[in-house]
């Protein structure tokens, strides 16, 4: 079974929220000068008309694959100002993820907000009573993952067994609020595309030195739609640090990179840039091979098993399969 661990899902208008919020919340969201602003914020890519997507087809569940669904529209609110609106709205796409993207083969995963810890560990909580949710996703703010502001949220991720599914919205680098980039505020949309990877980077340093994985060893970190291909040199880099300085961090008490292989796990989109594998191969540990999983990115211009075996070969979707399943829940792996 092909096991998707990056797979997303929309609704298709914002009214088809209506129905889990109250009526106050209905006229709010239906004002012209909040659709207005949401329509702005979606073409923060589109510098042409010739680089807008086509609308994607509804999420369907299907049995021929276990999918981890992630409500994409949700991760955008790390550049909302209104942050009790942002809750609301979060509220409601959890819900209606609930209702039409769980599934025996398919998982949504629970969008939290980066502006309320509190109201995010109880939104888990309630979320995973129901034995629907798959993951619970963070989008990506200021205040980097190591710090201690985030543990409501990965307490009740740990108590609920549920891991956490790291994303970018798009909009980092770009809107007040969400993380910034490497270096400063980048004008291009291909200059930001080009340096997402280095949220990823950034959040694993930051879990491991910061120590919340002291404060929550069980915890899980799926960084999904950055790649992987950048992990051995940054595994290499994190270890020399830490034996150069581990007495700043006595709470790091093993090589950073035995955290990655036993925490965190990792996405293959885009599988292009995995080409040169002489480049990539030879650093990653059986151990670290173990935590990548196969993420498809669908529908927007994913990647399929068979292009990761074209590109790797078919030990490798084997392997991803199997992780993937080893990731989201071992009865999957005996289908």
């Amino acid at each position: 079974m092909i096991v998707d661990c990056d797979r997303h899902a929309a609704v298709h208008r914002y009214t088809d929220l209506f129905p889990y919020m109250t009526h106050d919340w209905r006229r709010h969201f239906e004002r012209d000068e909040w659709l207005s602003s949401v329509n702005l914020g979606l073409n923060h890519v589109r510098v042409a008309e010739q680089f807008r997507h086509d609308e994607p087809e509804p999420y369907v569940p299907s049995g021929d694959e276990f999918a981890l669904v992630l409500p994409h529209q949700g991760l955008a609110v790390n550049g909302w100002a209104d942050r009790v609106a942002a809750r609301t709205f979060l509220a409601a796409l959890n819900s209606y993820g609930e209702d039409h993207w769980a599934s025996g083969t398919s998982r949504p995963v629970v969008v939290v907000s980066p502006h309320d810890a509190q109201w995010s560990a109880t939104e888990i909580r309630r979320s995973a009573a129901n034995g629907k949710a798959g993951g619970v996703a963070l989008p990506l703010v200021p205040e980097t993952l190591g710090s201690r502001t985030w543990d409501p949220i990965y307490a009740a991720c740990t108590e609920a067994g549920l891991p956490l599914v790291i994303h970018y919205s798009g909009v980092e680098g770009n809107y007040l609020g969400a993380a910034a980039l490497s270096g400063g505020a980048h004008g291009s949309a291909f200059a930001r595309l080009t340096l997402m990877p280095h949220l990823a980077e950034s959040s694993i340093a930051s879990l491991t030195f910061e120590g919340a994985f002291a404060r929550f060893p069980e915890l899980q970190v799926l960084f999904s739609g950055f790649g992987f291909t950048w992990l051995p040199s940054l595994l290499w880099r994190i270890d020399r640090e830490w034996r150069t300085f581990r007495h700043d961090v006595p709470w790091v008490t093993s090589p950073p990179s035995e955290r990655v292989a036993t925490n965190m796990w990792f996405t293959t989109y885009p599988i292009a840039e995995a080409a040169a594998r002489s480049e990539w191969e030879p650093g990653l540990t059986d151990a670290h091979r173990r935590r990548l999983v196969f993420g498809s990115h669908a529908p927007f211009g994913g990647d399929t098993p068979a292009e990761i075996q074209g590109v790797l070969d078919e030990d490798w979707v084997r392997g991803l399969m199997a992780n993937g399943a080893a990731l989201v829940g071992a009865e999957v792996g005996a289908r």
